[in-house]
């Protein structure tokens, strides 16, 4: 077991049950990068970029808040596995300690789900709250269970769900939260045709108020390749709502500093049944 302390065990080391919220997250197109080529050299290179773009993005996280202390590692836990990345941090009773701890993830799988995008491996995944212990050794609970489910029933294209409760949970307690970043909550949900609400992981692309284009761009660029690059018939629509999705962020961001409309993907899409929190 790790040396490192976990909110899931008890004083005697005994796993623990607590009250949590829990995100579950997969990549878009793992199991076809592990299993399309049996060159040894290429499946060795694409493990080396997989495992860089982990990494490069779970520093941009950490990175994001140096001095946070919701953001300490004893706070909370972490568990790859495969091509799935589960995350839970629990909470006391109090719906300002959720919320405030709720933002926390929102803003950290924001920056992850961007970051792994622009190195070229798009997210799909949820957040949700209930009862879970995660540890080195196990995974347990019903918030689990139903991440799991609303990952692969309902996510479906590379966005990350938010249940409607944990919306209506950080809405109620927006006015005691703070962000120094100045990003506000409101802008980091957005409502699909379907009535989901999912996380707009573009706007962790805002640094000190203003949009780092370059970003953007990259984001781009990978959607363009990962169109390309796509042979399965059930994958190419996700890349197309990947389109949708980054022209409606564009759109959205018109008149912003840096905008050009050489950011949005060639296709008509202004008019998308994607909404911003109001």
């Amino acid at each position: 077991m790790s040396n490192v302390p976990t909110p899931y065990l008890d004083e005697a080391g005994r796993p623990l049950l607590r009250q949590s919220l829990v995100a579950f997250f997969d990549i878009l197109g793992f199991s076809e990068a592990s299993t399309s080529n049996t060159d040894s050299v290429v499946s060795q290179s694409t493990l080396d970029n997989i495992v860089e773009a982990i990494h490069d993005s779970r520093t941009f996280v950490r990175e994001s808040f140096p001095d946070s202390e919701i953001a300490k590692s004893n706070r909370w836990a972490l568990k790859f596995f495969s091509d799935n990345l589960a995350f839970a941090y629990p909470f006391d009773n109090s719906a300002v300690d959720a919320a405030t701890t709720l933002w926390f993830i929102v803003q950290s799988a924001q920056r992850y789900q961007l970051r792994m995008a622009i190195n070229g491996y798009f997210l799909r995944g949820a957040l949700t709250q209930g009862p879970i212990c995660l540890t080195d050794e196990i995974i347990f609970g019903s918030a689990l269970v139903e991440c799991y489910h609303l990952e692969s029933k309902a996510s479906i294209v590379p966005r990350i769900i938010i249940t409607e409760p944990l919306r209506d949970l950080v809405f109620r307690a927006q006015p005691s939260l703070s962000d120094p970043t100045g990003l506000s909550f409101r802008d980091s949900i957005c409502r699909d045709v379907d009535g989901w609400w999912f996380l707009n992981y573009l706007d962790a692309a805002t640094e000190d108020g203003r949009i780092n284009w370059t970003y953007i761009e990259r984001h781009k660029a990978n959607i363009l390749n990962s169109l390309t690059m796509t042979t399965r018939h059930e994958v190419l629509p996700k890349f197309g709502w990947a389109c949708r999705y980054h022209n409606v962020f564009c759109h959205w961001h018109r008149h912003d500093d840096g905008y050009s409309d050489e950011f949005r993907i060639a296709r008509a899409d202004e008019n998308s049944t994607i909404h911003r929190a109001v």
